[in-house]
């Protein structure tokens, strides 16, 4: 699977890529939501993770972009921060329906969510977390 990560914390984004690659995926991090539509449709990713405070451009505009040129990718959104609810209800207002995952977000919850959007892809050798 191709995925996009869009974090400002260049540690956390960096890391999720390794991780996810070293199950599989091919993983690019950007930094900011202007790098990411920029990325978009250069490497054409099956989903998005973004942190849902994203310099630049915000991370509702970012995704929206990314679900209008892109409508199969699915995208998930992550944030430490519990005001983060009111941004996903006016999402789904909108007729979006992105999943909110909460930081700190452990290897694998993310990969299990990953694993459920294609069990045909699914690892059968056992995780390293």
């Amino acid at each position: 699977m191709r995925i996009l990560i869009i974090d400002d914390e260049r540690s956390v984004a960096d890391t999720l890529a390794m991780i996810l690659e070293g199950e599989g995926h091919i993983a690019e991090a950007v930094y900011d939501g202007d790098a990411a539509l920029q990325k978009l449709d250069q490497f054409a990713p099956d989903c998005v993770i973004s942190d849902v405070n994203i310099p630049g451009m915000n991370c509702m505009d970012v995704c929206t972009r990314i679900q209008a040129t892109h409508p199969e990718c699915r995208i998930f959104l992550f944030s430490g921060q519990a005001e983060t609810n009111d941004l996903i209800e006016s999402a789904r207002a909108a007729g979006h329906e992105w999943e909110l995952l909460v930081k700190p977000l452990h290897p694998d919850v993310l990969l299990a969510k990953l694993d459920s959007l294609n069990p045909a892809q699914r690892q059968t050798r056992p995780r390293r977390f």
